[in-house]
């Protein structure tokens, strides 16, 4: 999986948000996931490389979980075989005295990630 990655001056070793988009062939946006990751960049940027990698080669999620793949998962597969501009973009860190999973939600709906559309991979 190739995918850009925007900075936006986000300190990659502390805890932050972040956010996939998937762009098709005509540049409209047709994937996007805000996520939250307490350890810094390291699990975005690597371990959903990983479990695309694993879905194109029909690998389970896990021995445990086998189909735990998310809808971001499958999604981001797709667009890797087709060949869509994929784009991960750090979108602020959180402090200690804020809470993640409140910032999480709160950038889910800002950037309108959550819903039934086809495009919208949280939830």
């Amino acid at each position: 999986m190739e995918f850009q990655t925007l900075n936006n001056k986000v300190n990659e070793g502390k805890a932050l948000i972040y956010m996939w988009e998937i762009h098709g062939e005509d540049g409209a946006l047709t994937g996007c996931y805000v996520g939250k990751a307490k350890g810094g960049s390291k699990r975005p940027k690597r371990h959903y490389k990983r479990n695309v990698r694993r879905l194109l080669q029909n690998q389970p999620y896990r021995k445990s979980n086998p189909e735990g793949y998310r809808k971001v998962h499958r999604a981001l597969t797709e667009a890797t075989r087709c060949g869509h501009r994929i784009t991960l973009s750090f979108l602020c860190n959180i402090s200690e005295s804020e809470n993640i999973n409140d910032i999480e939600q709160q950038l889910i709906k800002e950037h309108d990630c959550q819903g039934n559309e086809s495009w919208q991979l949280n939830g």
